[in-house]
């Protein structure tokens, strides 16, 4: 996400301090995880209210941080240019050639939680998820969109062949 939210940034006119806020704000959104994973967007605004400080990071400059992590809490709705570049770096998996790895590793994810059930269920979901979502910047959308309806034609194949025993780990 650190990287995305840099390219996808700089593509779209932001200057250094907002390059570095999106950047930072990346790091703890997905440092979040680690204490709790369907809420990991306000465990990561947690740490770095905790962590920052530290740093001689100025309050402002957190309370920046921590709206674009929360802007990524889904259904994402963003107010502002750096909170659509954070919404598009968090789902850019979506759009990008590595689709399938990826989303095998997240249902795996998923699954050792016991937040979702088959195979053929999270294929049907990913379908649902990936045709109502949107990219907001004009980069992610020439970068991604082509390959986004790609994966919604690999999508619906999977399911519609019931290929959904298809060992995942391959």
């Amino acid at each position: 996400m650190v990287t995305e939210v840099e390219l996808i940034g700089w593509a779209e006119g932001l200057n250094e301090e907002e390059i570095l806020l999106l950047k930072v704000a990346a790091l703890f959104h997905d440092a979040g995880h680690i204490m709790d994973y369907k809420h990991h967007e306000h465990q990561g605004t947690l740490l770095a209210k905790q962590i920052l400080p530290r740093y001689n990071f100025s309050q402002e400059r957190i309370n920046s941080i921590c709206r674009l992590i929360m802007a990524t809490k889904l259904p994402p709705n963003p107010q502002d240019k750096m909170e659509e570049v954070m919404c598009d770096s968090d789902l850019d998996y979506l759009g990008r050639t590595d689709f399938i790895p990826v989303s095998n590793t997240l249902y795996r994810e998923l699954r050792e939680r016991e937040m979702i059930g088959s195979w053929q269920e999270w294929n049907e979901m990913q379908l649902r998820f990936i045709r109502n979502h949107q990219y907001f910047t004009k980069t992610a959308q020439n970068l991604r969109e082509v390959n986004k309806q790609q994966q919604i034609e690999r999508l619906k194949h999977l399911i519609n062949n019931k290929t959904a025993d298809i060992n995942i780990e391959k």
